[in-house]
């Protein structure tokens, strides 16, 4: 069986980019001939330098042979051309950016409705900050709000519970919650570490929704804490956010507070095993794998009181701390720190039940439902 996988790109490395090769990964393991179809050729350097070995594609198919690193929501769109061509050799179609194109997919990951980005907790969202980005955004807005409700498909799948009650809010649909793949093996391999100091690490891209300016405020407010943020750096925006971060620790002349960039896998680690908590600084985040990855080294997660991580991950409280300010935020991480022992194990457990290996069992067991209604 030919099955088309369909991401604008993999070379911005992040949860959505992980649920993609995971999703070839169960094709492949399935038999499948896979085409991935994307909109520039993928830096497979670059992918297996931050995510470790993955499972290639049998082959893919690229709009355009170089990067484009301008209006980059809109070059979503574009891998219809290259699926328009390629539909009817396509014995399933699974498109895992997401967002819905202007031809029929079998199934649909959808992460988050793109058109209720700006009515859902806009914090540091990009296109809601000036006037030129919400022109920016408004098209594709209204395209995503027009496909979305007529464009048909037969399995839509979902990142978490609260992703799903937005998508039932916005798309009128019911979505089936697969939390993405976390690969965490090799975090659990640094979980028993006892040589950890009071540091406390964010990890994400480089981009203003991921909120950094909040760790530097919290920061400020715990100058004997070391804090380490772990980010990629994946194009204009992305430099540009870095470099604001930078200006601000300079300027404000915060010195409990590292920036590293495009970190290798092994340098992370050894980073998390010296470590005792994860502060995810998002608000609204849809999932979270960064989260997951942080339990399964031990770190003790503190997030903020929305979306996936709160909701999905920690279960309200039930598997770490939350926050909705940044005195809670502080109260939350000394809290973290003085009683780490007794709350990693806990933490631990509960990252395990988000293991890649879960993802691929429930994915393989729907994709094969599918196959047997058309026998």
């Amino acid at each position: 069986m030919r099955t088309c996988v369909v991401h604008n790109t993999l070379n911005s490395v992040g949860g959505g980019e992980r649920v993609c090769l995971t999703i070839i990964e169960a094709l492949k393991s399935l038999g499948h001939k896979v085409t991935l179809i994307t909109i520039e050729p993928t830096n497979w350097d670059k992918v297996m330098r931050i995510v470790g070995a993955v499972v290639r594609p049998d082959n893919e198919i690229y709009l355009l042979p170089f990067s484009i690193k301008a209006f980059g929501i809109y070059m979503r769109l574009l891998t219809a051309l290259l699926l328009i061509r390629e539909r009817n050799k396509c014995d399933l179609v699974i498109n895992t950016h997401g967002d819905v194109l202007p031809v029929s997919s079998d199934i649909i990951y959808m992460h988050f409705p793109t058109f209720a980005l700006l009515r859902e907790n806009p914090v540091n969202v990009k296109y809601f900050k000036s006037l030129l980005w919400r022109l920016y955004f408004y098209p594709y807005e209204r395209i995503q709000d027009h496909l979305v409700r007529r464009m048909k498909w037969r399995i839509l799948l979902t990142n978490s519970e609260f992703s799903k009650e937005i998508i039932r809010k916005y798309v009128g649909a019911d979505a089936i919650v697969l939390p993405p793949p976390v690969e965490i093996s090799e975090f659990l391999n640094v979980s028993k570490s006892k040589e950890r100091g009071d540091i406390v690490v964010s990890c994400g891209r480089y981009t203003p929704e991921k909120n950094y300016e909040f760790v530097l405020n919290v920061a400020e407010h715990l100058p004997n804490v070391e804090f380490i943020i772990i980010g990629a750096l994946s194009g204009k925006v992305s430099n540009s956010y870095y470099r604001r971060l930078m200006k601000l620790i300079k300027e404000r002349k915060i010195r409990n507070v590292k920036l590293l960039k495009d970190v290798p896998r092994d340098k992370q680690l050894k980073i998390y095993s010296r470590s005792k908590v994860f502060l995810h600084a998002m608000v609204g985040e849809h999932f979270g794998v960064a989260v997951v990855e942080g339990m399964a080294a031990g770190l003790i997660p503190v997030v903020h009181k929305s979306g996936g991580p709160w909701f999905d991950i920690i279960n309200r409280g039930k598997y770490g701390l939350g926050y909705e300010n940044v005195n809670e935020a502080v109260k939350a991480i000394l809290y973290a720190l003085n009683n780490y022992e007794h709350l990693r194990e806990e933490v631990i457990r509960r990252a395990t039940e988000f293991r890649k290996e879960n993802f691929l069992k429930k994915f393989k067991k729907i994709v094969d439902g599918l196959i047997l209604r058309d026998l």
